[in-house]
């Protein structure tokens, strides 16, 4: 009726001019974390002059741009950035969305009055949303690439800032120490004799030229994306070509692959042992993002291009069943024939996604393994010394996992072969192995007095060796489970019982990070320094040692009464058993959060990026998970 559509207009109205008061708040929000960003990251730590404030530039990068002693600023001031500009985007989303619909129900009001004009311009606006949805969602995925090259572009200029910033904060003022006439003309050339590593110059400036050139192409791709969506219309009805897909689509994909060539060179060098961004940082971490959003954005394009990225919903036959008639015995063998190729067709299914699973994980466990090894090669090619047996084993085991890997993805591609590869005497005896080499492995690579990923109070060192040792170890056991998951036979879905485990796990792992940086520095410690009401470093490294303990027992003994229970259980324990795990939960957030306080502040063993801070976040952050869940199932139990 005409006052539904009032109150209709009044409400969108309403929430219009809401939306858009919230416009410029947001958009100051965001302005004004920009400005925080660049006053933390590009305003490094001055650790040359003893009698100022250490922690002017409050100490979350040092001058080439890695991650100083306050890491926990350095991520939650990107997390509040990249949470600012989701703000923004939905904000002026919202405003968007409110105007064209506010637009289409004053069309509708008159094409209800019976008003032609109003009428053919619903018409057009209503055909150009069909043309302009099916060029998003059907033939071009706009909306989310065009998204993804925003990240590129974001990652591209982080590139550029943080390598210009080595070369104003690093290089260039070691070049005027060596050179005191003050003629600059071959910066590369006079560090030679600095102690700088050799390559850092050439590497440095390759980063800042990959650097300009990806932003400039990404912004290009972003105006293409902008012309193509005001021309959606034109382009969905006539720029097709021979084979019926459209010619933007070509020209992205190939603009894709050039910056995926060109951030991935830029990845190699920069992050390598002698390359600026070696270790955790604003440089690292842009490289390898912007280099996975091209290789995404590429991937995505030649799916496109080859029509394999629509879904595709197999046609079963004899899917319904009749019932069997006594009259003969042709209409029951029919139905038998029809219910056995249902089967059959269906049980294909599972092993095609199962095998399609298994071949992704066998490549990226080839993948991350190959790092590995390389990242040790480069290491070791920078160390003076002879290698020990420890480092031999860092550079061999994950090449011989690679090679392994790497062959049993070729046997998955072929759907005969894989029949073999899919048994338990052979898979899955192969994953075990490779799980346990993985371990190994990591054990090596993060506990040894030779680490090269790691120094003795758990810093990371080489960035690459310390994240794709974890990848691999990762991946590994994802692919240990599928096999023996479907050799056991093991089809629970208890994720409560799943996240009471991964908490145990990450305890596991602050337990290993914290006894590692004990044992290197109990020499130096005291027992006045631990019965000292003053929190100092070594009070803080027994803190978490016995914190990750007190967590691994809570959760194994949790572990175990919820396997109990599930085989022996009543219903009147039931209840009971989930107030028990509400409170225990509880107590663990409140625990892992005065422990995250204490370990990851300034003057803890977690300050800076490794294996304490990354654990005691992620045991506070499950918790967290962990509480919620029981609470969903005492609701459940008591309803």
């Amino acid at each position: 009726t005409g006052n539904e559509s009032l109150d209709r207009l009044a409400k969108h109205a309403m929430h219009y001019g809401t939306c858009l008061k919230l416009v410029p708040i947001f958009v100051f929000m965001l302005l004004a974390w920009t400005y925080g960003i660049f006053c933390i990251m590009m305003r490094p730590r001055q650790d040359e002059n003893i009698d100022e404030n250490p922690f002017s530039s409050l100490a979350a990068v040092d001058a080439m741009g890695h991650v100083g002693d306050n890491a926990n600023l350095y991520y939650t001031s990107w997390i509040s950035q990249a949470l600012a500009m989701a703000l923004v985007y939905q904000i002026i989303s919202d405003v968007v969305q409110q105007r064209v619909r506010s637009k289409k129900e004053r069309l509708r009001r008159s094409e209800s009055n019976g008003d032609v004009e109003a009428m053919l311009a619903s018409l057009g606006l209503d055909t150009y949303r069909e043309s302009h949805a099916a060029w998003y969602q059907t033939l071009y995925r706009l909306r989310i690439r065009t998204g993804m090259w925003t990240a590129t572009l974001a990652s591209t200029l982080i590139i550029l800032f943080a390598s210009a910033s080595i070369w104003r904060e690093v290089l260039i003022p070691t070049a005027l120490k060596i050179d005191e006439s003050g003629k600059l003309q071959h910066i590369c050339s006079t560090l030679v004799d600095s102690s700088l590593p050799r390559t850092l110059c050439a590497r440095t400036s390759f980063s800042v030229v990959s650097g300009s050139i990806a932003a400039f192409l990404s912004f290009g791709a972003i105006v293409m994306h902008m012309l193509a969506r005001r021309d959606a219309t034109q382009l969905v009805n006539k720029s097709y070509d021979k084979d019926g897909n459209f010619i933007p689509l070509k020209s992205e994909f190939l603009l894709s692959v050039v910056l995926s060539t060109l951030l991935g060179l830029n990845a190699v060098f920069a992050t390598a042992v002698q390359g600026p961004a070696a270790t955790v940082g604003n440089l690292y971490y842009a490289s390898w993002v912007s280099f996975l959003l091209c290789l995404r954005i590429s991937l995505g394009c030649l799916e496109q291009l080859c029509n394999i990225d629509q879904e595709h919903t197999p046609q079963t036959k004899g899917t319904g069943y009749d019932p069997p008639s006594v009259a003969g015995s042709e209409m029951t063998n029919s139905t038998n024939s029809n219910l056995h190729e249902s089967f059959m067709s269906s049980n294909n299914d599972l092993l095609d996604n199962e095998r399609a699973q298994r071949t992704r994980k066998y490549l990226i466990l080839a993948i991350t393994s190959t790092v590995c090894s390389a990242s040790a090669y480069d290491a070791a090619m920078s160390q003076e010394s002879e290698l020990d047996r420890a480092q031999r084993y860092v550079i061999v085991a994950p090449s011989l996992i690679a090679v392994v890997c790497a062959c049993q993805f070729l046997l998955c591609l072929q759907k005969q072969i894989y029949h073999i590869v899919s048994q338990m005497w052979l898979g899955g005896l192969i994953s075990i192995a490779t799980f346990g080499i993985c371990m190994a492995t990591l054990v090596i690579t993060m506990h040894s007095e030779s680490s090269w990923a790691v120094n003795s109070i758990g810093e990371i060192q080489a960035a690459n060796l310390y994240y794709f040792v974890w990848a691999s170890i990762f991946t590994a056991g994802l692919q240990m489970a599928s096999y023996l998951d479907k050799f056991i036979g093991l089809k629970s879905e208890d994720y409560t019982t799943a996240i009471w485990l991964a908490v145990g796990k990450v305890c596991f792992v602050i337990l290993g990070g914290g006894y590692h940086i004990w044992h290197n520095i109990s020499s130096t410690c005291t027992l006045e320094d631990i019965r000292s009401r003053t929190v100092t470093f070594c009070s803080r490294t027994i803190l978490a040692i016995a914190v990750s303990f007190t967590g691994m027992i809570v959760t194994s003994l949790i572990t175990c009464i919820r396997v109990l229970f599930s085989l022996r259980c009543s219903e009147s324990m039931v209840r009971p058993r989930a107030h028990l795990e509400m409170v225990v939960s509880l107590f663990l957030v409140l625990l892992f959060g005065v422990a995250l306080a204490l370990i990851t502040g300034i003057g803890g063993p977690g300050e800076s990026v490794g294996d304490l801070f990354y654990g005691s976040w992620l045991a506070f952050l499950i918790s967290i998970v962990l509480v919620k869940t029981c609470f969903q199932e005492i609701r459940q139990v008591d309803a």
